[in-house]
């Protein structure tokens, strides 16, 4: 062999070997990198899993809060007040002066006000009820009151054929619901509110819309703790929750839900 063939074989050897290295070197990388990708992944199934329970956990401590507010509402506030408005038709019966009989009648009449508006109370803390009476019956519970307490109009709006979500997922709905109107009330200083369901056959679709002051969400630092709520309900609904509000034209709360028919909680 002379040193050409020398050099020719060195130089081949050569190649191959870095050929050789550089594939090992490629897979290598490659599974390395397949491997952080799956641990990544695996990482955030498990740290969404964690907030799933989390967000479960807390949802469920809430309507627990909710059932046992409801419950106090009905057996012990209510039952005394209805007491009491019992005590007032006795001295309105036993009474003979026209004034004493007339300011007792108006008491009375606000009593029995305040009374419905703590049943109404009652019920739409009560999952239980929102559960057997549904989204619709719930709201128009929820409307009737605002409608009294607070002076203003508040109406439901319902469009295409009413179907039942399931427990859960209408729980959800009506939660969502009562936030933003808790919102609205609390900072929008409306004086009308009005509530979309729209039961279509692909998709369910709630609007809430009020004529309040609006606000911009670009100044907005913290969404705060009622919008935070709202989202983490609509990522349980596997929904999307859109927020379009302009100053001194008011904000519309839109939630959106795919193939509701289809969906399991």
């Amino acid at each position: 062999m002379n040193s050409t063939d020398n050099i020719f074989f060195i130089f081949l050897s050569g190649t191959l070997f870095i050929t050789i290295f550089v594939s090992a070197l490629i897979l290598f990388l490659i599974q390395y990198k397949r491997k952080q990708v799956k641990f990544y992944t695996e990482k955030l199934e498990i740290q969404h899993r964690y907030d799933t329970q989390l967000l479960q956990t807390k949802l469920e401590v809430q309507e627990q809060s909710f059932k046992y507010f409801s419950e106090e509402i009905h057996d012990n506030a209510g039952q005394l007040l209805s007491s009491v408005k019992y005590q007032l038709y006795n001295i309105k019966d036993e009474s003979h002066e026209e004034n004493t009989i007339q300011r007792v009648t108006e008491a009375t009449e606000l009593l029995g006000r305040a009374i419905n508006d703590l049943r109404n109370i009652s019920h739409t803390l009560n999952n239980s009820f929102v559960a057997k009476a549904g989204i619709a019956e719930a709201i128009e519970k929820e409307l009737t009151y605002i409608h009294s307490a607070k002076n203003l109009e508040a109406k439901l709006h319902v469009s295409g054929e009413i179907y039942n979500l399931g427990n859960e997922r209408e729980l959800l709905v009506f939660r969502i619901i009562q936030e933003a109107i808790a919102n609205a009330l609390k900072h929008a200083k409306p004086t009308a509110i009005d509530v979309y369901l729209d039961y279509g056959s692909a998709m369910f679709a709630v609007n809430i819309h009020d004529n309040g002051i609006g606000f911009n969400r670009n100044e907005n630092k913290s969404d705060g703790i009622g919008l935070d709520n709202m989202n983490m309900r609509a990522d349980m609904l596997k929904g999307r929750l859109t927020i379009n509000s302009l100053l001194e034209r008011g904000t519309t709360i839109r939630l959106e839900v795919d193939n509701v028919k289809k969906q399991q909680l």
